[in-house]
């Protein structure tokens, strides 16, 4: 159970990003693609030991 909401936070959060480029909130340069993607990683972390504790 908890695998399945770590990945579908991660889903979530990657798809929001992406979402978040193409509307042209987020610059598309390389530098930024970097940020936003450990940005979102440490997001779904948060929300991945979030969901461990609901789970358990």
């Amino acid at each position: 159970m908890w695998g399945i909401l770590t990945a579908l936070a991660y889903h979530v959060v990657v798809g929001i990003r992406h979402m978040m480029m193409d509307f042209g909130y987020l610059e598309e340069t390389f530098e930024a693609g970097k940020r936003s993607a450990k940005i979102s990683f440490v997001i779904t972390v948060v929300l991945s030991l979030l969901a461990g504790v609901l789970v358990w």
